[in-house]
Parts: structure tokens; C-alpha cells; sequence
């Protein structure tokens, strides 16, 4: 081989193929012509032909060798034939077949994932020089060593032991490839919860991986171990292939915070929520969060203050300013030799100026030959109290206190002294604060001299300080008092005191309701109630407003009252069996929005038909019921209480259906009394017709005998007419007061009472009617009706017989 290099370009022979590339070359990381796995950007050599010559130079590393000596950043060196250029983990030979260009033969001795074809590697040998080819065996240090030249045939046989030991490589490869796949498939995947979201997790053992919120770990007990910047590592431990909650919370917790405390050199104790945690100034570490600080120190006023503190071990500066407790005395006496006494401790000379906590202190000055002079003294922090010049035996000032409102709390030098109207001495020779107080009234302060024998008066005449209070709850319209004091009904909004106020609320047949209620200026506050009736236990709650029977009607929830049932002797159009009753209903009850129609009732008994009248079928789905018995009745009742499981509420007796006594919240119909009290009394007072008290009857009441049943029905009304000959659709009509319909007109309803023509007055209380006589009590009047006797919702009639202007409506307790 010659040593002389004139080539413009060089053949660089890679693991990958061959490129024939331009002088200069770069080599090193990514970026440059050749890249070498393991080096960073910028970070290269390059080689370039100068005067006939190859040379290498060091441009950005300090890692390059040439054959085994290091060549420094920024140095260069020639190369020749033979040369091995070793940077990072790459060897690059130099080549210069006969006749060709320079070679640069590439070997990465890490990191590399693609060799050369052993095809490629045999034509290459064979390409090369005959006989005086040489073979250049490349150390892991870049050196390299010449081996005696070696004939063609010797060639051949390396060339092919090489072949098979890459050959033995890919085959031990294609095993390692296949045993990975089989332990990987073993692995099973562990979803995490990870607070927070990017925490990193890892597993004991060789083989796990995390990819975001799962892991996927070899089965068996495993260890996780959770870490993040800033946070405290946690570790659980699970079983993998058993029963692992899923997913495994892993919540770390921050590390603490630094707090440097800076108190402008006040030396302080330093408490974190209530607990001794150092000294200020200085720097503590407390865990992440929000914490309450308190600073506590000699004559100073404790400091109190909220930090939250960001933990992940952040430094945060904290910067207090104490405020002193302590404030400045000064005495003075014109007596000679007088002597000072503070709170009982040693006497000083006076005059003297000392320091003291702030506060009330008692003072006694004494001298020689007069009467000691006593008196109590308030001292301001940060300020200074002067007292005197005191002339001992010089008689008291008078001080005279008055206040509006009367009764004040009246404090003197921070001393209290009584209630207002008052009356006390004060010792001559100092200045006193007086301070008025009342709860619910603004404080008043007044300073007063006290001047040897004069007359002194503070008159204060307070102001209020009202804050607005709103009362409202259920029921409406209870009385409310506040203090012992009635104070109207509910809702209101009461304007009182500040201050604590006690509040009750009162109703007929509820149980008493109390609350504390503390006002504080500017602080509107809101009282809500809810009275319980009498007999029901704590935490009782009301029935809801409405209710829907499972596959039935829907029914609204009527609260009961008192009521007198039945007409007076003087109505027009009354009939005798109206006896008057005074009724109390205590239990709510539910009575159903709507007459019960035929889709109702055919869930019930799907073979019932209404039947026709006047050629019109009265079986329509939308229609109410109508051809039914009581009994009847009473079975579809019994029939909805099994659709929701609760108690039927008539049971067979004797022949005959009885309902349960006490009566229970099955479904049940109405009693005569329920059915009145719905009926009349949904304006709040008795009504004697569904509009009103007075004819004649409004148009569109409800569907009644007008002109368009002239051919059905007489008498009819006359001038009334409405769009049904007989059975209406339910719900046609505007309901009442309590959302019912068709209360007055389409069907008259059966009721659960057994029916007597006589009434015995003796008021009563939930009456469910005598017991049975055979005949049950009808109420409302129906499509039939047209005379002004049962147009009234007083009217009242017995049947035992079913037809087509009589049906039902359901009803059930409360509770």
C-alpha cells in the first residue's frame, strides 16, 4: 500500500452500506456526515485533505485517539493507510485499495442494531488487494496490530468461519428475541390512581415497565415504589394474579416547606397550629398545607397568622412586626417625699416614669404626714399615661354616669364599676377613661380630668346597632317570638340588637320550635323552620306535595283542618241528612287529582266495560270509570297497595269488605268527611259551590246537565252548556284550590263511609262513617245533575247499586 492520499472523497464502509462522501468528512453526534451512537450534538471530529494529505482534526471532543494516542480538542493529526481512528465506542480504518479512493471502514463497537451483510463483508474481502492484502485487527482501544500477510485461500476461509459465526450470532439472537416474548407475555398490567398525575412507579424485580397510569409487572407479590420531585417516595405493596383493588391509589404526599421567619430581630417562641415548633427569627420546616403561625414574645402582643405553605421543600420568607404590649408610665406627686406603689410591688420615689404591660394597674402613692392617694390605671400599648402632679389629702372628684338606654355597663380605667344611672369618686390628680357599654348598642368613650372636689358628668346617649333578621318556614303564617316577645308571623323580616337573641315559633297542633340566634352588625341573617305536628318523632319529614300510584292515578297531599260538614238549616236547597258536624282531620291525607279512569281500572279488571250511553261509548280509556260497585271499588284499592307493597286497607269480613281499624296508608276511597273538607274548603274558608256561594252557576264549571242533554236528562240548566253528553275525558274542567278535578260535575264519587240519613252533631275527630248498614255514602254531584240541591258540595246521597254516572276517586294517609 502507498501512503500518499490525493483523493477529493473517501468510501466509507458502514455495518449498513458503503457511501462514497466529500472531503471534508464530520464524525460525531447527531448532525454530522457520520454519527457515532453515544455522542452528543456538537460534539465531532473532522477529516480533511490538505497538501496531499489525509489529517484529523479534534473540532469538538476530547475523546478522539489516533492509533491509541488521544489527540486533544482542537488538535490535529495526519493519517495514513493502516491508521485506526478510535472516538467514543466507534473504530474507523483507513483503507487505500490499489487504483481506488481512500476507504474509511466503520466498526461501532456498542449501540449498533444494524451489521453488515455477511454477503457484503465477502465481496468486500474480495475486492481488496491480492496477495500482500493486509488484515487489520481492530482492539477495543483503537490500537491495532499487523498480522503476517495471509494468501487468497487463507482469506476465504476467515471470510466464511466469520460468516458462520454471525450466522450463530442470529440464531442465539432469534432465541433471546423469542424467550423475551415469552416472558413478556407472563407480565400483567396494574392500573394506577397517581396523585399526582406523573409520579414515576417502579417495581421490584428485572422486568416491569410503566406506561402513564398503569404498570405492567411480573406476576406474584410485588413491591411499588412511588417517587416524584418534591414529594415523600411511597411504597405499597400488592399481589399480582390475585384480587388487586384496582387501581392502586398511590397519593404522595409533598415534602415540607422552608419558611425563613423574619421578625425584625423580636426574639419570639414560635407555635405551628398550637404546638411549639422553634424560634423567631429563624427557619423552620413545616409540612405542606395551610397552617395557623403564632408568635409569642416578652412584652410584645402575640402575632397570629394563616400560611400555606407550599412544601417541596420551597423557601418562603415570612416577615412579622410585633407590636409592643407594655406602654409608659409617668407620676408625679407635689407632696414631698412621695413614695409610688404599682399593682402592690416595692415603692419608687416619685416623680418616676417606668415601663408596664398593658393593661388596668393599681396604683398607691404615700407620703409622709398626708393620706395615701389610691387609684387604678389603664395602660395603652405603645403609648405613655402620665398621672399627677397628685396633691396628697386633696378631697375626690365626683363623677356622675348616665346612659340611654338606662342600664349601661360603665368601665372606668378599664375597671368596671356598675351599671348606668352612677354615681362614684374619683381620686384627684390623674385622667380616667369612661367607657359606656351596652350589648346591641355602639360602646361610647368619654375622658374625663379629675380635678380636686369638682362635679364631673358623662352623659352617653347610645346608638343601635340593628342588624335584619328573616324568619320564614313551614307552615307559613306561625307566630314568631323573639326574646319573650311576640313579633308578628312568619315570614317576616325583624330589624334587632346585635347581640344574642332567643327565637320561637309557634303554631296550632305543631310542636314548638326554639333556636339561638347571635346578630352581628352588618351581618344580615336568615332563620329557617320546620314545625313537626304533635305526636311525631325528631327529624320527621312532610309527605311530598304529589304522589303517582304504581300503574294508578296521581294524588296531591291535603294537610286537613277543622271544618264544619254538612249545610245550615236555612241554605237553600238543603235536605235533611246534611246535619252539621264540627270535623277535625289531624292525619294529611292524599286524594287523587283525577277521578279514576277506564285505562286505570282495566289494568285492574281488563274484562270491565262501562258501557254506552245514548249510542256514545263511556268505556274510553281517558273517561272516568263508571258502572262499578263499591265493592269493586274497594278490590282496585286493595290492588294498588300490592303494587307498592304497602298494607291493604280493607280486609273481608264476614261477607263483606271492612276497612282496618286503625285505618293504615293503604289505598283506600275517601271518607265523606275527606271528600267534603277537599271539596269545600280549598279557599281556605267553606264554600257552598265549587265557584262560590251565589248563582247563578258560571259557564265551564264543570261538565253538568246543560241543554246539550235536553234528550237524556230533565230538567236540564237552562242557558248552560257544555261539550259532554255524558262521560267527559277527566281533567276537562279547572281544578280547585287544591289541584283536584272535576270535583263538582262528571261523576258522583263512592267514599268509604257507610251511609245514615242521620247526623249526630258531636264533633268528632278522622271519622271513617258507622259501620256497614249496607248502602254506602255518595258524594258530588255528576253529568246528570242540574238541580241547585246537588249542584252544592254539601249534597250527600246512599247507593248500593252501580250505574253511568258513578265512579270513584282513591285516597291513602300520609303516614
Amino acid at each position: 500500500m502507498s501512503d500518499s492520499i490525493t483523493s477529493p472523497s473517501v468510501l466509507v464502509i458502514e455495518p449498513a452500506g458503503d457511501r462514497q462522501l466529500d472531503l471534508p468528512l464530520t464524525i460525531g453526534g447527531p448532525g454530522m456526515r457520520v454519527v457515532v451512537p453515544d455522542m452528543a450534538v456538537g460534539e465531532f471530529a473532522r477529516i480533511e485533505s490538505r497538501s496531499g494529505e489525509l489529517r484529523v482534526i479534534a473540532a469538538g471532543t476530547s475523546r478522539l485517539m489516533l492509533n491509541a494516542q488521544p489527540v486533544p480538542n482542537g488538535g490535529e493529526r495526519a493519517m495514513r493507510a493502516g491508521d485506526v481512528l478510535a472516538i467514543a465506542t466507534t473504530r474507523l480504518l483507513l483503507r487505500q485499495p490499489a487504483g481506488g479512493s481512500s476507504a474509511l471502514e466503520v466498526r461501532h463497537l456498542a449501540g449498533n442494531d444494524t451489521l453488515a451483510p455477511l454477503v457484503a463483508a465477502i465481496a468486500t474481502a474480495q475486492d481488496a488487494d491480492s496477495s500482500d492484502a493486509e488484515i487489520v485487527a481492530l482492539g477495543f482501544d483503537g490500537s491495532h496490530e499487523h498480522v503476517a500477510a495471509a494468501r487468497p485461500e487463507a482469506n476465504t476461509a476467515f471470510l466464511l468461519r466469520r460468516q458462520l459465526l454471525w450466522l450463530w450470532c442470529a440464531v442465539l439472537l432469534a432465541l433471546l428475541f423469542v424467550a423475551g416474548l415469552a416472558v413478556l407475555s407472563r407480565l400483567q398490567s396494574v392500573q394506577l390512581k397517581l396523585s399526582p398525575a406523573d409520579t414515576r412507579v417502579r417495581a421490584d424485580g428485572l422486568i416491569y415497565w410503566q406506561s402513564g397510569s398503569s404498570i405492567s409487572v411480573w406476576p406474584g407479590r410485588r413491591r411499588l415504589s412511588a417517587t416524584r420531585s418534591g414529594y415523600q417516595s411511597l411504597t405499597r405493596t400488592i399481589d399480582v394474579g390475585a384480587q388487586v383493588a384496582n387501581p392502586v391509589e398511590m397519593n404522595l404526599q409533598k415534602l415540607p416547606g422552608i419558611l425563613d421567619i423574619d421578625t425584625a430581630g423580636v426574639a419570639a417562641i414560635i407555635l405551628i397550629d398550637g404546638a411549639e415548633a422553634g424560634r423567631a427569627p429563624g427557619r423552620l420546616t413545616v409540612p405542606a398545607g395551610r397552617h395557623t403561625m403564632l408568635l409569642r414574645a416578652d412584652r410584645y402582643l402575640d402575632a397570629i397568622v394563616a400560611v400555606d405553605v407550599l412544601g417541596m421543600q420551597q423557601r418562603q420568607r415570612i416577615a412579622l412586626r410585633l407590636a409592643p404590649s407594655w406602654g409608659r408610665l409617668t407620676v408625679n406627686s407635689m407632696n414631698a417625699g412621695a413614695m409610688l406603689s404599682v399593682n402592690d410591688a416595692a415603692p419608687v420615689a416619685l416623680p418616676t416614669s417606668v415601663e408596664l404591660p398593658a393593661g388596668v394597674h393599681r396604683l398607691r402613692i404615700a407620703a409622709p404626714g398626708a393620706h395615701d392617694w389610691m387609684s387604678s390605671v389603664l395602660v395603652k400599648p405603645g403609648e405613655t399615661t402620665g398621672v399627677g402632679p397628685i396633691v396628697l389629702g386633696a378631697p375626690d372628684a365626683q363623677l356622675s354616669v348616665r346612659s340611654e338606654p338606662a342600664g349601661a355597663n360603665i368601665s372606668v380605667a378599664g375597671l368596671w364599676r356598675g351599671r348606668a344611672p352612677l354615681r362614684l369618686a374619683l381620686p384627684a390628680g390623674a385622667r380616667y377613661e369612661v367607657l359606656v357599654a351596652q350589648t346591641g348598642y355602639q360602646s361610647a368613650t368619654r375622658v374625663v380630668d379629675a380635678i380636686a372636689g369638682n362635679q364631673l358628668t358623662v352623659d352617653a346617649r347610645l346608638t343601635p346597632i340593628l342588624v335584619r333578621l328573616s324568619v320564614s318556614g313551614q307552615p307559613a303564617d306561625a307566630e314568631i317570638v323573639v326574646d319573650g316577645q311576640p313579633r308578628g308571623r312568619s315570614p317576616a323580616s325583624l330589624q334587632l340588637l346585635a347581640g344574642d337573641h332567643h327565637v320561637e315559633v309557634h303554631a296550632p297542633g305543631m310542636q314548638l320550635w326554639s333556636g339561638d340566634v347571635t346578630l352581628a352588625a352588618g351581618a344580615a341573617r336568615v332563620l329557617e323552620y320546620r314545625l313537626i305536628p304533635l305526636g311525631r318523632p325528631a327529624g320527621w319529614t312532610a309527605p311530598a306535595a304529589t304522589l303517582t300510584a304504581k300503574g294508578g292515578p296521581a294524588l296531591a297531599l291535603i294537610n286537613g283542618g277543622v271544618f264544619t260538614m254538612g249545610s245550615a238549616r236555612r241554605e237553600q236547597g238543603r235536605r235533611p241528612n246534611e246535619g252539621q258536624v264540627r270535623v277535625t282531620l289531624s292525619r294529611p291525607f292524599y286524594l287523587g287529582i283525577h277521578e279514576v279512569t277506564n285505562a286505570q281500572f282495566h289494568r285492574f279488571k281488563s274484562e270491565h266495560n262501562s258501557g254506552i250511553v245514548d249510542q256514545h261509548s263511556v268505556d274510553l280509556d281517558s273517561q272516568a270509570v263508571t258502572n262499578v260497585t263499591w265493592e269493586q271499588a274497594v278490590e282496585y284499592c286493595n290492588w294498588l297497595s300490592a303494587q307498592e307493597g304497602l298494607p291493604a286497607a280493607y280486609e273481608s269480613k264476614d261477607g263483606s269488605w271492612q276497612l282496618h281499624r286503625p285505618a293504615n296508608n293503604g289505598y283506600r276511597l275517601p271518607t265523606a268527611a275527606e271528600w267534603e273538607f277537599a271539596a269545600r274548603m280549598s279557599s281556605g274558608a267553606p264554600r257552598r259551590y265549587e265557584w262560590g256561594d251565589d248563582l247563578p252557576v258560571p259557564a265551564g264549571v264543570g261538565n253538568i246537565a246543560g241543554v246539550e242533554v235536553a234528550k237524556l236528562v230533565d230538567p236540564v240548566l237552562p242557558g248552560y252548556r257544555d261539550e259532554y253528553v255524558s262521560v267527559a275525558p277527566v281533567g276537562k274542567f279547572p281544578p280547585n284550590g287544591f289541584g283536584l278535578y272535576d270535583m263538582t260535575g262528571n261523576v258522583s264519587e263512592w267514599t268509604n263511609d257507610a251511609y245514615l240519613s242521620y247526623v249526630d252533631s258531636t264533633p268528632v275527630t278522622d271519622p271513617l262513617g258507622p259501620a256497614s248498614t249496607g248502602r254506602h255514602t255518595v258524594r258530588g254531584s255528576s253529568w246528570r245533575s242540574a238541580s241547585i240541591s246537588e249542584l252544592r258540595l254539601s249534597w250527600r246521597e246512599g247507593a248500593t247499586e252501580p250505574s253511568q254516572d258513578l265512579g270513584f276517586r282513591v285516597a291513602r294517609y300520609a303516614e
